[in-house]
């Protein structure tokens, strides 16, 4: 009689498994809202065919939070006025380098302040810290020069 040791112990003459080569993780959207995703779907199942051997279906709200956590997002100017941004965590994306005087064109359209209800304060705000900006580089440029 065969313990419970011995039962399940790994045969090395055994041939190999024929299916472990043909299976595959997957990771997808489940069910669509109104507003995205309400769920995602995650398992595994036989590549050949798409039949899913075994699968979890989560909540959107768990898993964009679990992947989010682990992200962090880093903005950054470049010496000549470009702005690049990196998010890292799984994977590093770093967004095309966008000169920032484009970026302020492209933020401050007559169409996206009407859509988005940017007041003359705000306006205000923004320029005097583009005119501190200015007066740093100022700054710098003549301390550099000298």
């Amino acid at each position: 009689m065969a313990t419970r040791d011995t039962a399940f112990r790994h045969d090395s003459s055994a041939p190999e498994c024929p299916t472990t080569d043909k299976v595959e993780a997957f990771w997808e959207l489940g069910e669509a809202g109104p507003l995205g995703p309400s769920t995602y779907r995650a398992g595994y199942r036989i590549r050949a065919t798409g039949s899913i051997l075994c699968n979890v279906e989560l909540p959107a709200a768990i898993a964009e939070t679990a992947i989010v956590a682990n992200l962090a997002l880093a903005t950054t100017i470049t010496p000549d006025g470009y702005i690049r941004s990196t998010l890292s965590g799984v994977a590093d994306l770093t967004s095309k380098a966008e000169p920032i005087d484009q970026l302020i064109a492209q933020s401050f359209s007559v169409e996206n302040l009407r859509l988005e209800g940017i007041s003359a304060a705000d306006l205000g705000s923004l320029l005097e810290r583009l005119e501190r900006s200015v007066a740093l580089l100022h700054e710098v440029i003549k301390h550099g020069s000298d």
